[in-house]
């Protein structure tokens, strides 16, 4: 199973004849694969581009004379296979919220009916577009309510929003998002418990309580 997305840091000088050459050839041979302008102004002092692929897979790569950040739910190209990861909040913030802005684009673009609830979309971003977890995180909400049965998934969802605009799980994000699973196979009991940790963060919150989520 995929984890939760994560940077890859690829010291070293990187141009785009470079980019081309090891991460967009080996992407358009294996999986076919266009290179195009970010949908958003890359972070200063940054080069940025986007790849899309056939399958519907997409990557984000930005670079400048001494790294490079790779960001993406497809394969991972050879060159890149020895890079350290780093979560979102392990990597200069104008990197991150420049994925952050390009990838919440394309989810909306994909589940629009996330776009009421940007918090939700913000936190469970890192699994909601995971390489193998994608669709079964936005279908446990979409379809299942986040695990509330019988219940509305938007007063469910409306709920959630309130919570995490709060701002008090956002420490936790990559701990508690990544809790959900990145699998391609639904499993609905699991995912109900953990958010069920949500719940009960609720609670505690409500109570004046400060919450500290175990890790997995």
């Amino acid at each position: 199973m995929a984890k939760p997305l994560r940077f890859r840091y690829a010291p070293g000088s990187w141009s785009e004849a470079r980019v081309r050459n090891e991460l967009l050839q080996p992407l358009q041979a294996n999986i076919g694969a266009a290179m195009r302008d970010p949908w958003y102004q890359s972070p200063a002092g940054f080069d940025a581009v986007r790849f899309e692929m056939d399958n519907g897979d997409v990557a984000l790569f930005c670079w400048d004379d001494e790294a490079g950040y790779w960001l993406g739910n497809t394969e991972t190209p050879s060159a890149l296979w020895r890079t350290n990861k780093h979560g979102f909040d392990e990597v200069a913030y104008p990197i991150r919220r420049w994925a952050e802005r390009e990838l919440l684009a394309q989810l909306i673009e994909e589940s629009p009916w996330l776009e009421a609830y940007p918090h939700v979309s913000w936190f469970f971003l890192p699994v909601f577009l995971s390489k193998d977890g994608r669709h079964t995180t936005r279908e446990f909400f979409r379809d299942h309510a986040a695990g509330f049965p019988d219940a509305d998934r938007d007063d469910v969802l409306s709920f959630y929003e309130e919570l995490l605009s709060t701002g008090a799980l956002d420490p936790y994000r990559e701990t508690m998002a990544g809790k959900l699973g990145t699998s391609e196979t639904l499993d609905l009991t699991r995912m109900s418990a953990t958010m069920g940790e949500f719940n009960a963060a609720y609670l505690l919150l409500e109570a004046g309580y400060d919450v500290t989520p175990r890790r997995r």
